[in-house]
């Protein structure tokens, strides 16, 4: 076995038991093994919100007080539909 050059960081978090169980029927609900991989999950999740997060903030910015175009083939809401 060769030793990996990639270094790697180990974070924990205490968290209440009931929160844990829950965590875990969660995790085998989709097929998560274990801590490692819930953990994994949890922090590409947080990771992929807070890039969402950047986009959306990056929008506004480029956009100021303007309305941003709609994406191609996205028809604007009719405004009477809700009345």
């Amino acid at each position: 076995m060769t030793a990996s050059t990639r270094a790697s960081e180990v974070w924990q978090a205490r968290i209440p038991q009931d929160f844990a169980a829950q965590l875990l029927d969660d995790a085998r609900l989709l097929g998560l093994d274990g801590r490692t991989d819930i953990v994994r999950a949890a922090l590409r999740m947080l990771h992929q919100r807070a890039s969402e997060e950047r986009m959306a903030r990056e929008v506004d910015e480029f956009y100021g007080s303007t309305t941003p175009p709609l994406p191609i083939g996205v028809a604007p809401a009719d405004d009477d539909a809700g009345s």
